[in-house]
Order: C-alpha cells, then structure tokens, then sequence
C-alpha cells in the first residue's frame, strides 16, 4: 500500500480472480465492502498483487469489530489513531499558526503516524499490534477476552495459520 493509497477514504478490498475470470470478494469482510460499492458506476481500481501481510489484515478487521461494538470512535480510521498515540507511533510537529503573535506558535505537537507498509516492517508491526490489542484489552473494552476478539476477527478476515510467521 502506497502511501497515497493508505490516506484514501476508501475501503481496501481484496478480491480473487475465479476460474470464470470474474475477481470475487475475498472474506466476509470484503464482501460487506464490496456490497457498498455503487452499481453501474465507473470506478478506479488499482490492482496491486498483495504481500503476505495476514497481520495488518487481521488488525483492520479487529479495529472494525472493535468500532462496531463500542460507542466510542465514529470510524476505524479514528480508532487506528488513538491506537497509534497511545503505541507512541508518532511524528513530531511544529505548530504555527498564520496569525502572528499566537502564543503557542512553536510548539511541538505529536500526530499520529503510520503503519504503512514502508512506514513499518513485519517485526516492528508484530509489536505495534501486540501493544494496540492490549491498549483495547485493558482500556478500550477493559475486560474484553482478548482471545475470542482475535477469533472473531480471524474468522472475518480468512486467517490462515500457516501465513502467521510470515
């Protein structure tokens, strides 16, 4: 994922090419995407081969599931960024205003950053996900089991086992 692409609203959907050469919905998750899309539209589709990343999958699969059952984020795009604070995955930046003589021009302000593929390896996302599904264990949904989440969304997701080390 570029990042242009990973700033996009729109929703990522993986797809397969069928034997009948039609590209089909991946997972349940996809196909709930994919049923969003309008009919008879022309639409931009960029076709990007995926890597083996099961770990980022799952993760945004978890931040739905996590949205959907909680009253406290309007998207997964602002849980994501609460998860990335509270990780510390952040850039510094220089607050200024155009106004002059604001008084907090100067400061220093930390922004969420990004798990991006070319922001992030597997390893450092490995313990990015490790620290934000304990963030959601013990303040997001404190008491949450944790394992049955992860089920959940493993199920939605097409989580193949196998892929996990990679």
């Amino acid at each position: 994922m570029s990042k242009t692409s990973s700033k996009s609203s729109n929703p990522w959907i993986y797809v397969v090419k069928n034997e009948d050469g039609h590209l089909v919905p991946y997972a349940p998750y996809d196909r709930e995407k994919f049923e969003e899309l309008p009919v008879n539209k022309l639409l931009r589709v960029n076709i990007v081969q995926q890597r083996n990343a099961p770990r980022h999958r799952l993760y945004r699969v978890i931040l739905r599931l996590v949205v959907k059952n909680t009253d406290l984020f309007v998207s997964e795009d602002s849980l994501h960024k609460t998860l990335l604070v509270g990780c510390g995955v952040v850039e510094p930046v220089l607050k200024v205003h155009i106004l002059p003589g604001a008084e907090d021009d100067g400061e220093i302000i930390m922004v969420p950053s990004s798990t991006a593929y070319d922001a992030m390896d597997e390893d450092v996302f490995k313990a990015y996900f490790d620290k934000a599904m304990g963030i959601v264990e013990s303040n997001i949904i404190p008491g949450i089991d944790l394992s049955l989440l992860l089920k959940e969304a493993k199920a939605e997701a097409n989580w193949k086992e196998e892929k996990e080390a990679a």
